[in-house]
């Protein structure tokens, strides 16, 4: 199973150019840059670093139609593919939080993505693209000065619907806050969505997005994780059911809004919610602590690795380069010895 990045809004170009060299350095596959309404825009974070690494993918995470028209998707992101000599990934999705900075309504996710897959997936150096969608049109579109691999594409999907939407037209996809025992039952699903389409398991990637909080210093790895609690799964029963109980899912939902205060106050203390709740919150969906903390992410990585995932993206917060240091030294030599 290969490592990606994903780095934070707040990455500028070189930043990332930094970032993406030292990932590169310890052999991880690919570096995402974060797409957020009041973020620096995804594609221009990874220009610098196309220049200046040499193998590790890049792409912007997660891009959605809504938010821009599918032929300046694909344009940008080609763009990045020429300026990395082919290194260019993308994943696309339904919009999330740039939408709601946008004040847009979400409807017909599927016919977006579906539509916005087709342009990306039907223009090419050699061939004139007349493409009239229900929603998107693109006409007279030919890229004839791309002239590297195809970018892959992935598609960002936590539920049925994208799911089996991403096994017909994309090259992967990547679920986000998938505890172990809802990634193995989605991983069988899209097992069998490959075999009904008569698709070979090794040509999908099937990634997931997952928390990385540990530190050298376990109480600042506690404080982020307690401070990014609402954005895990934005507290959505399906990602926690596995491990809390009826009675503290109800406690969950009931307090939703102290979790929200203590995200907009950048606080770790999230009133009026037991420690212990948070605790076993924290531990299931996310990696947290010191460093006696590493060998149990390692055997969870290990876990996702057997039931199929291809890759893991960890997300990575406050401190990039030396959780990237510590998932380079630690997690990386590990992983390769199994």
């Amino acid at each position: 199973m290969d490592i990606d990045i994903i780095l934070n809004e707040f990455a500028s170009p070189q930043e990332a150019a930094a970032l993406s060299k030292l990932a590169e350095s310890y052999g991880m596959r690919g570096v995402w840059s974060s797409s957020y309404g009041d973020g620096w825009d995804p594609f221009m974070t990874l220009a610098l670093a196309a220049d200046q690494t040499n193998s590790i993918q890049l792409g912007p995470l997660a891009m959605s139609p809504y938010e821009l028209h599918p032929l300046k998707i694909t344009n940008a992101l080609h763009s990045l593919n020429q300026m990395s000599d082919g290194r260019a990934m993308i994943c696309i999705g339904g919009g999330g939080g740039v939408i709601q900075h946008m004040g847009m309504k979400r409807d017909r996710i599927i016919a977006h993505l579906r539509e916005c897959l087709e342009i990306m997936n039907g223009v090419s150096a050699e061939k004139t693209l007349n493409y009239k969608g229900e929603l998107y049109k693109a006409w007279n579109y030919r890229l004839a000065w791309t002239d590297q691999t195809r970018p892959q594409i992935y598609v960002a999907s936590n539920w049925p619907q994208t799911m089996r939407l991403a096994t017909k037209m994309a090259d992967g996809l990547m679920t986000s806050d998938f505890c172990p025992a809802l990634m193995a039952q989605r991983i069988k699903e899209i097992h069998a969505e490959l075999d009904k389409l008569k698709r070979p398991l090794d040509s999908f990637k099937i990634s997931n997005f997952w928390a990385w909080h540990i530190k050298e210093d376990a109480d600042a790895s506690w404080f982020e994780a307690k401070r990014e609690l609402l954005l895990r799964g934005y507290l959505g029963e399906q990602y926690f059911a596995p491990f809390l109980d009826e009675e503290e899912l109800k406690f969950m939902r009931d307090h939703f809004d102290d979790f929200l205060q203590a995200w907009r106050k950048g606080s770790d203390q999230i009133a009026n919610v037991p420690d212990s709740l948070v605790t076993k919150m924290l531990e299931n969906i996310s990696f947290v602590g010191g460093m006696d903390a590493i060998d149990k992410a390692i055997q969870t990585l290990r876990d996702f690795e057997k039931m199929g995932l291809t890759e893991i993206a960890l997300r990575i917060h406050d401190e990039p380069a030396a959780a990237i240091r510590l998932i380079g030294e630690h997690v990386m030599p590990a992983l390769r010895k199994a």
